[in-house]
């Protein structure tokens, strides 16, 4: 069995020879950018549509839309949803709540988004246990734009080279 080239190798040979590593990690920063703008567009979106990458969120309790005076999950005074953010490190992104980041009653937004994001079971003093169901809005927003994040990736790279 032979192995048979396809493809034009001279001009792949010039393009390594010119030592594409410095425009190569200049395209990689630039899609690492533009996908964490993307996440962070498409996780806002899907909390204000109340279907985070399509999926929706369970329904609130009555209890909890008579107190809150809606029926919209994660928004109450929008702070959540407009923290959510990006920070770029290096070749990588953060996407998501950053640490140390406090709403009105300085409640760290970090642990408000990890109940949302994954449910919780609370003791209230009264003796009442109340279960707050997941609302995933990270997650489901990354599953659905992974392979778009792929092709950015992909389409960077072919253009570097």
């Amino acid at each position: 069995m032979g192995v048979k080239r396809f493809g034009d190798w001279e001009k792949a040979k010039a393009k390594l020879a010119a030592n594409p590593g410095a425009r190569l990690a200049l395209a990689i920063r630039q899609a690492t950018i533009k996908n964490a703008l993307l996440l962070v567009r498409e996780i806002k979106r899907g909390i204000r549509s109340q279907a985070p990458g399509g999926k929706a969120f369970v329904k609130l309790a009555e209890s909890t839309i008579a107190r809150k005076g809606s029926s919209k999950a994660l928004i109450d005074t929008g702070f959540l949803v407009n923290s959510i953010t990006q920070r770029i490190l290096s070749d990588r992104a953060f996407v998501g709540l950053l640490r140390g980041t406090v709403n009105k009653d300085g409640d760290d937004l970090v642990n408000i988004g990890a109940v949302m994001e994954y449910g919780a079971t609370i003791q209230h003093p009264n003796g009442a246990v109340i279960v707050i169901p997941p609302r995933p809005f990270l997650h489901p927003t990354m599953e659905k734009y992974r392979e778009q994040i792929i092709e950015n990736y992909r389409q960077a790279i072919r253009a570097a080279l």
